[in-house]
């Protein structure tokens, strides 16, 4: 017989874990809602979930967000326009260039005529070719779910939820490591411990 306060196990939908609750509501036979002892959220309650079936979400999930994120546009290959008179086309990337440190694909001189000028690709289609060239034999089923706490090396496939499936590029120390992904290259926390995301 079921009393509010005894501890049971089950499914929480907000820590998306199974953890050890407190019966809040019952008749004495079935669970109502129980209260999570490790968020403290009263929720309704849900049988435990075998760790199959939670992956299984994750991944669907996360290949939902993938097919659902719109593709980047492309940068056009050729600026078929001149420059405004007097305007230095590539002086913004030139100095963006000099404050990092590394080359952002500047415009080619003008041609004899002034009417072309030939671009080198943007930094967005370098990343986008290159993220393809890793991913291109990868799939959703490759890659583990981004974690504070594991930690990662290059070559590791990752699936975050908002930015989907990446690529560790490198370890930039101890705490973060580098990851490529399809709209951005982003700098990761990782090797956190448990214990301090406890408090």
């Amino acid at each position: 017989m079921l009393k509010v306060g005894d501890e049971t196990e089950g499914y929480c939908q907000r820590c998306r874990l199974n953890t050890y609750q407190a019966v809040a509501a019952t008749d004495g036979r079935t669970i109502f809602t129980a209260t999570c002892r490790t968020c403290r959220n009263t929720v309704t309650w849900k049988a435990e979930v075998s760790a199959e079936e939670v992956r299984a979400k994750q991944m669907k999930k996360l290949g939902k967000l993938q097919r659902d994120r719109p593709r980047m546009s492309m940068p056009p290959e050729v600026i078929s326009k001149r420059p405004a008179r007097g305007g230095d086309l590539a002086g913004p990337l030139r100095e963006l260039s000099k404050l990092t440190g590394k080359p952002m694909g500047l415009p080619a001189e003008a041609d004899a005529a002034g009417t072309a000028i030939a671009a080198t690709p943007a930094p967005v289609a370098v990343r986008q070719t290159r993220w393809q060239e890793l991913t291109a034999k990868l799939s959703s089923r490759d890659g583990k779910p981004y974690l504070l706490t594991r930690t990662y090396k290059p070559g590791d496939v990752v699936l975050h939820k908002a930015h989907g499936l990446g690529v560790v590029e490198s370890v930039v120390n101890e705490g973060a490591c580098l990851v490529l992904f399809r709209d951005q290259e982003t700098v990761l926390q990782m090797s956190v411990s448990p214990l301090s995301l406890e408090r």
